[in-house]
């Protein structure tokens, strides 16, 4: 929250208070619309975005998106640690897919890897998968392969 109060801060008042003097005011509006604004956006999608456990799979809710990712498409589940630019680090919760690239689950991350809550999200989801997954040694493919039929 405070990186969006300091960001707000500095794309409306910062600039008004150079603007009069100079154009660097609009250049720097411009300047920080296009690179905080589309930053600030997806960190609060990602962390407001929640994951819900239901017996067919996990639905993931963003403020821009919705998805369902059945179980059986789902091969593991895995913490995974994200650095920024200044070096601070995250962790978020990926769901790899039989088919495709890597899910990052909304709503689950934490600046430890240790937080007890994000542990027991993690340990949940990947029960979870395990509990309701094909048997083993069934085929695990995609119903949108053509491989399945």
């Amino acid at each position: 929250m405070v990186t969006v109060t300091l960001g707000l801060i500095a794309l409306f008042v910062l600039p008004g208070a150079y603007a009069h003097s100079t154009s660097s005011g609009r250049t720097a509006t411009t300047v920080l619309a296009g690179i905080w604004l589309p930053t600030a956006f997806y960190a609060l999608n990602r962390a407001s975005g929640t994951t819900t456990l239901t017996p067919e799979g996990m639905r993931l809710r963003t403020a821009v998106s919705r998805r369902l990712i059945p179980w059986h498409t789902v091969t593991r589940i895995e913490a995974e640690r994200r650095t920024g630019r200044g070096g601070r680090c995250w962790y978020v919760i990926r769901a790899h897919l039989v088919q495709g690239r890597p899910v990052v689950l909304p709503g689950a991350l934490s600046e430890h890897q240790q937080d007890e809550a994000f542990r027991a999200a993690l340990h949940t989801i990947d029960r979870y998968r395990a509990r309701h997954s094909p048997p083993a040694g069934a085929p695990l493919t995609s119903p949108a392969d053509p491989r399945s039929a």
